[in-house]
């Protein structure tokens, strides 16, 4: 039986010897492998409760806090 190891090696070898153009080639393949993946590459984390504390947070603080947050980003673009 081939260990994950073993495979990884000869993995890098293969690339190794490909030619440069082919690369990249490799890289969608292996990115459109990753997309079919079942389960994400990340845990999910519970945030439930993390506002509990400020309940008083209403939809016009949200939009002037985004109107801030956008004025601040656009005033960095040359």
């Amino acid at each position: 039986m081939t260990t994950q190891e073993e495979i990884k090696r000869r993995i890098l070898h293969l690339l190794d010897i490909l030619p440069p153009e082919q690369l990249e080639e490799v890289a969608d393949f292996v990115e459109f492998i990753q997309s079919r993946r079942k389960t994400p590459l990340y845990t999910p984390v519970a945030l439930g409760g993390l506002w509990k504390e400020v309940s008083s947070l209403s939809e016009e603080d949200i939009n002037g806090v985004r109107r801030e947050m956008w004025q601040s980003l656009e005033s960095r673009v040359p």
